[in-house]
């Protein structure tokens, strides 16, 4: 997922009314009956280049039921191990029983999990998700100050998507959903988006980085929380700029209201058009000043903070290539990705032992105040996925090799580790560069030795990014090996992470899993994202193709609009 993990997210009200016209139309289309049973939930025209692998014409067999089935079992036993402990709540304790308000008070697990419930086909628990988020949730009032870049990503790209399923008839229900139902659910959506709003109101049009639901107001972040506590501005990292963008578009498609794509369209025009001078093309210094539109430091990454804008810049494109701005977000994310290879893609010095590759890991690096950063985390393995998507569709394999060797390297953390599951952070020498980090220990070096990185933070949070980039990888190319990798880590998670209430984050990856390797704690994004991604890697691959659903940071699908739509 992404992680403006220090940023926010937004939405403002500034009643403009130019694309009404457009946008009705789109909601004309959507009343269309479609079938999931089809080849195509909708008309795409043959100019549209094509992501996914073709398995039928070549023969392949892409689904594995058994595994697909073991996958759906695993995220039952998370949605009623939930539902008998902390039904209502963000988070249950997954040890204790007890359970967590993490996101302002609105059940987040249980909102974050209607596609996954969708998608997956669970009837019964899918009606009970869609009956609390229509009757019950209430997003009126607010526990502490709203992170509009997490209420976005969980809350209203789930409703939104949802809908977007719901009107694609991408269900397997015994019965269809009432129409009253699902123009309460899109309800619930519009209203979150406008209480959202007043997140939008800076003098860029920038996200501000929390929103007061009180007072209707955005705001800064409390003082402890603040990256940058001195500083009398509000700062926010790209990915808290970028992050909104399919799921407001996607709420204006539904709603024929073009206000909640032009706000997500102004939030990260400054960093899209960026008017100051960028040593390394598309690579966004970080983070910005949201009252003067100025990068306030020189940090630029691929992982935390600034991870989903690269990743929206082309899931932008490709959700709606006839957006007068569709163009320039493709460019920018080429041109990002051509600086990414050139200035901070390296591979370690040491390669595994023994040598089951060719070559030493292709590490991410970041870039610090004119250091180059040998550190890259479990956040970034999103990457690799993304490389790969882009570069298919654009029809540049050589960016889909770097993919390829990005998803390589994070496979490759896993399979070392005393549990199989890849760490929160790591290190390692890089080839021809001066390391800002050394391996200082005994302990770090005979990790280099051997795997050609070491452990810096040992944790995994249920992250789903690795999985993610290998859902992308066996979609694209039929290679098996995807599926295998991803099988292991199901029973890897599955291993180290299952606790009497749920499924539990993992202290450290290098001790051998058990109970006494866990912590009590369970974000959403295990059952939105980590099981869902398990899921379509082994179930047919006319489940939300590629060619057909964009995901967002979240894996909330939404849908790909007709090449010729305008």
């Amino acid at each position: 997922m992404g992680s403006g993990r220090s940023f926010s997210r937004p939405s403002s009200r500034l009643r403009n009314i130019g694309l009404g016209s457009v946008f009705a139309l789109f909601i004309f289309y959507l009343l269309l009956p479609h079938s999931f049973d089809s080849d195509s939930l909708f008309n795409i025209s043959t100019s549209r280049p094509r992501v996914q692998f073709d398995f039928r014409k070549h023969g392949v067999v892409a689904a594995d039921p058994g595994k697909a089935a073991r996958v759906k079992e695993t995220m039952k036993d998370t949605f009623w191990r939930y539902r008998e402990a902390a039904w209502g709540m963000d988070e249950v304790r997954p040890i204790s029983g007890g359970n967590r308000t993490s996101r302002n008070g609105w059940a987040a697990t249980l909102v974050d999990t209607l596609t996954t419930t969708l998608v997956m086909g669970l009837e019964k628990e899918f009606m009970l998700e869609l009956d609390y988020a229509i009757n019950t949730l209430n997003f009126s009032h607010a526990v502490d100050l709203v992170d509009p870049f997490e209420t976005t990503i969980r809350y209203l790209g789930a409703l939104v998507s949802t809908v977007d399923l719901l009107d694609a008839g991408f269900t397997t229900l015994s019965k269809p959903v009432p129409q009253e139902a699902r123009d309460a659910l899109l309800r619930q959506a519009v209203f979150l988006a406008d209480k959202l709003a007043p997140g939008f109101d800076s003098p860029t049009g920038m996200i501000w980085p929390r929103i007061n639901f009180t007072e209707g107001v955005g705001c800064r972040e409390i003082l402890r929380e603040r990256p940058y506590p001195d500083y009398n501005h509000a700062t926010i990292g790209p990915a808290r700029a970028g992050s909104n963008w399919l799921e407001n578009y996607g709420l204006s498609r539904l709603t024929g209201d073009p206000i909640y794509a032009a706000n997500a369209t102004k939030a990260w025009k400054p960093l899209v058009y960026n008017r100051w001078k960028e040593q390394w093309p598309g690579l966004i210094d970080a983070p910005w000043d949201i009252m003067t539109g100025t990068p306030f430091d020189q940090q630029r990454s691929w992982g935390a903070g600034h991870d989903s804008y690269y990743e929206y810049l082309i899931k932008a494109h490709i959700l709606s290539p006839t957006d007068e701005h569709s163009t320039k977000y493709r460019d920018r994310w080429i041109q990002a990705v051509e600086s990414t290879r050139d200035h901070l893609l390296f591979r370690g010095t040491v390669n595994s032992r023994p040598a089951s590759y060719p070559n030493a890991p292709l590490f991410l690096h970041q870039y610090r105040s004119g250091w180059i950063v040998n550190e890259m985390g479990h956040l970034a393995c999103f990457a690799g996925g993304n490389m790969m998507l882009g570069g298919t569709y654009l029809k540049r394999p050589d960016i889909v090799a770097l993919g390829k060797e990005l998803v390589e390297t994070c496979r490759r953390t896993y399979e070392v580790t005393a549990t199989r599951i890849g760490p929160e952070y790591w290190h390692w020498d890089p080839v021809g560069q001066v390391s800002a980090f050394t391996a200082d220990t005994e302990w770090h070096q005979m990790q280099r030795d051997k795997t050609g990185w070491w452990v810096i933070d040992a944790r995994w949070m249920l992250r789903p990014e690795t999985v993610e980039s290998y859902f992308y990888a066996y979609r694209i190319t039929g290679e098996k090996k995807y599926q295998d990798w991803a099988w292991d880590a199901y029973t890897a998670y599955v291993r180290a992470a299952k606790a009497d209430h749920g499924y539990a984050e993992v202290q450290d990856v290098t001790r051998a899993p058990g109970p006494d390797n866990q912590s009590d704690k369970a974000e959403s994004f295990w059952g939105a994202e980590t099981l869902k991604y398990l899921y379509l890697i082994f179930c047919d691959d006319k489940v939300a193709s590629l060619d057909e659903w964009v995901f967002s940071t979240e894996a909330h699908p939404f849908r790909i609009l007709d090449w010729n739509s305008k």
